[in-house]
C-alpha cells in the first residue's frame, strides 16, 4: 500500500491536478497531423486541391496541374 500513498498527496494538491489535466488536454493537439485537405490527393476524383481546399475548378491565378492547382504570381 506504500505505492498508493503518493497518489493521495498528489490528489490533495489542486495545482498539480490542474497542470496534469491541462497537459493531458494539450498533448493530443500537439501530436495532430495536417488536415486531410492539405495533403495532395486528398480530394475526391472530380475535385482538385487549391490553397488547402477541394474545388471543382482552379480559381483565378492558379494553374491547373491535374489533381492540384498551383498558385502563379501574376505580377512578374
Amino acid at each position: 500500500m506504500r505505492c498508493l500513498e503518493g497518489i493521495g498527496r498528489a490528489s490533495a494538491n489542486p495545482t498539480i491536478m490542474a497542470k496534469a489535466l491541462i497537459a493531458l488536454l494539450i498533448l493530443p493537439l500537439l501530436a495532430a497531423g495536417p488536415a486531410q485537405a492539405q495533403v495532395a490527393g486528398a480530394c475526391p476524383p472530380p475535385k482538385k486541391l487549391a490553397a488547402g481546399a477541394c474545388v471543382t475548378a482552379c480559381p483565378g491565378g492558379y494553374e491547373d496541374r491535374g489533381r492540384d492547382c498551383v498558385y502563379r504570381n501574376q505580377s512578374r
